[in-house]
């Protein structure tokens, strides 16, 4: 359960690949409303006003894309 009273947060779930570059971006979180809705937050931008916070999407170039590490399968 969120913490914040609008019921908006941050999910654990995939980012889209349709979202462009964010899908496998360090730096790219989902955000998911109290009503569903899903946004794409860039971290950078709380530190550097050149990011949109929220880009439009689907991103297909990005000065700030870093490569998310992909993590491997034990089996």
């Amino acid at each position: 359960m969120s913490s914040n009273p609008s019921g908006a947060g941050r999910s654990a779930e995939a980012i889209s690949p349709t979202a462009g570059l964010c899908a496998a971006c360090l730096h790219a979180s989902l955000i998911v409303s109290g009503r569903g809705s899903r946004f794409v937050l860039c971290e950078r931008s709380r530190t550097d006003p050149l990011f949109p916070r929220y880009p439009s999407l689907p991103v297909v170039a990005c000065t700030g894309f870093e490569t998310r590490a992909v993590r491997s399968d034990p089996n």
